[in-house]
């Protein structure tokens, strides 16, 4: 055998072409990392064929698109992250996996598809002849290896052949390479989500744990503080629960910290409830037994809502019996009395309450919360009555409307000390809360206040007042009833208010000179002095009893 036949195009030995690749196995044999890899192989490349630069690209099919990973040689930043559509230049034919192929001139070759903006890169390089093989694994094409001159060259068919060698061994690399990498890829992903898995476990456990004890709270004592100590053993800071009103509700520490909160909404079916905050900042799994917390907290509320309007029925059907019946025995019913801590032998208030439809709600609540020592209510059409033994019922209701920015308006009765007497308070407190009403005045009336009023309100309602009390005014109520007007109402807040025609325009939303007019119809209809003495008093009882029994 000759020396020439152990010798490539370049005379290298091609025992050098075997070391090379001995070496580049050996490398890729000891790297994982895929863009050490490819760095390997392009390095010992350059180095084999002695060219100016080496290169290796990856193609990206979904973008018909190969680009560069890595180089050895190349001086600027745009050769270094040259992309090529496939096809075209000399790289993009390479990568599509079909054959090697060279230029010995770029620029100057027109049998090449060239791209300008490439081109402008190719230029600046200053590179001019190149060859490459492409990196293929079982017909499927990963990308190209490349070598660079900055002047002509032909490249060799043994040198093309020697290239094509290293990258047969450089695509199985490659490939193994990229494989490791995702089975890597894939481990760490299989390795994050069992963590995850595990911590979402210890969060289930933990919220099941949880939520056990705090259903046992709210199924058998549906008391807030004993939920917010129960979920204070769960989370790391102290618990505060505060209501609609920014009230607090229950708490397990300093209700006036000023550390850093925390804070869920208490809601249900929409309805905001209130808040539960926890002093000091949550991560995302204590945030969530924070909600837990909430929410039992939120079926607490709601027990016991539902247990105080059970209640509250319960007094309302009481205290009808009471008022409906007064003079039938009462043993069961004072029974029912001493369940609400009144004993029905001590002195006990009437108290009627204006309280709209739609506050209702809150204002019994509110109410109920006031820590009065013993109270009854019930809801009626058109107020809330309270039964209480408590003289001081007036200052803790005036504190909690002004607190809360409502009106109290109130009509009472008594202290009577017999039961059978509430349904006489009850009414005579109502006639004080309808007087109120009817001026458009807030406060607080006592039914004593009406006096002769009030005596003779009581005849209306037994059926004993004489007739002729109420005949004075008669006129004006056959002209109200024949002409759809409302004049006896006109005349008595005329009356109620001392004459004042500013006042009755304002409080029956008129102008004044129609004020003025309907009086000159009440002159004319009852006589001009109907509003002076002395048949000033006899018209304003009559009102009075016609207003109050209507």
């Amino acid at each position: 055998m000759c020396m020439n036949d152990m010798r490539g195009s370049a005379g290298r030995p091609r025992e050098e072409l075997l070391q090379t690749l001995l070496d580049t196995a050996t490398d890729i044999a000891a790297l994982h990392d895929v863009e050490d890899v490819l760095q390997a192989i392009v390095r010992r490349t350059r180095a084999f064929l002695g060219t100016d630069m080496a290169y290796l690209s990856l193609t990206d099919h979904d973008r018909g698109e190969t680009y560069i990973r890595q180089s050895d040689g190349v001086t600027t930043p745009g050769y270094r992250t040259l992309r090529q559509p496939l096809g075209t230049g000399v790289l993009g034919q390479i990568a599509r996996g079909v054959a090697p192929y060279q230029t010995s001139d770029y620029l100057a070759d027109p049998s090449i598809h060239h791209i300008d903006g490439i081109d402008d890169v190719v230029r600046a390089e200053g590179v001019r002849a190149i060859m490459g093989v492409p990196l293929t694994v079982g017909g499927r094409a990963l990308g190209a290896l490349v070598v660079a001159e900055r002047s002509p060259r032909a490249f060799t068919p043994e040198e093309i052949s020697d290239v094509d060698s290293i990258g047969r061994h450089a695509a199985v690399a490659l490939d193994n390479s990229m494989r490791f990498a995702e089975l890597a890829r894939l481990a760490d992903d299989l390795q994050r989500e069992k963590e995850q898995r595990a911590e979402q476990l210890d969060m289930i456990g933990a919220m099941l744990e949880l939520d056990d004890r705090l259903i046992d709270v709210v199924t058998i004592a549906p008391d807030l503080d004993r939920i917010l100590a129960v979920g204070r053993t769960a989370v790391p800071y102290d618990l505060v629960l505060r209501g609609r009103e920014e009230n607090v509700l229950a708490a397990t520490g300093d209700v006036a910290s000023t550390a850093e909160t925390s804070s869920v909404p208490v809601r249900t079916r929409g309805e905001r409830l209130g808040s539960l905050l926890a002093h000091g900042v949550l991560t995302m799994p204590e945030r969530a037994l924070l909600e837990r917390i909430a929410a039992h907290a939120s079926l607490a509320i709601l027990f016991t809502r539902a247990q105080a309007d059970a209640d509250l029925r319960l007094q309302t059907e009481v205290l009808g019996d009471l008022i409906a019946r007064p003079d039938a025995p009462h043993e069961h019913l004072e029974r029912w009395l001493r369940r609400w801590g009144i004993e029905p032998q001590e002195p006990l208030w009437v108290v009627v309450l204006d309280v709209p439809a739609a506050e209702r709600h809150r204002r019994v609540e509110a109410i109920r919360a006031l820590g009065t020592r013993s109270v009854m209510m019930a809801s009626h059409d058109d107020h809330v009555c309270l039964v209480t033994p408590d003289a001081d019922w007036q200052e803790l209701l005036q504190s909690l409307f002004t607190a809360r920015g409502w009106a109290l308006t109130a009509g009472v009765a008594g202290p009577v000390d017999d039961v059978s007497r509430l349904a006489d308070a009850h009414s005579r407190a109502q006639l004080a809360h309808g007087s109120l009403i009817t001026l458009g005045r807030t406060g607080v009336m006592d039914s004593a206040e009406l006096g002769m009023l009030g005596a003779l309100l009581d005849l209306a309602r037994r059926g004993e007042m004489p007739a002729s009390l109420t005949a004075g005014v008669e006129p004006l109520r056959d002209y109200d009833r024949a002409h759809g007007t409302a004049l006896t109402r006109t005349a008595f807040v005329f009356l109620e208010s001392d004459g004042s025609v500013a006042r009755v325009a304002r409080l029956l939303h008129l102008h004044r000179n129609t004020v003025r007019q309907r009086l000159d119809r009440i002159s004319a209809l009852l006589g001009d002095d109907w509003d002076a003495s002395p048949r000033r008093l006899e018209m304003h009882l009559a009102l009075r009893v016609i207003d109050a029994t209507a």
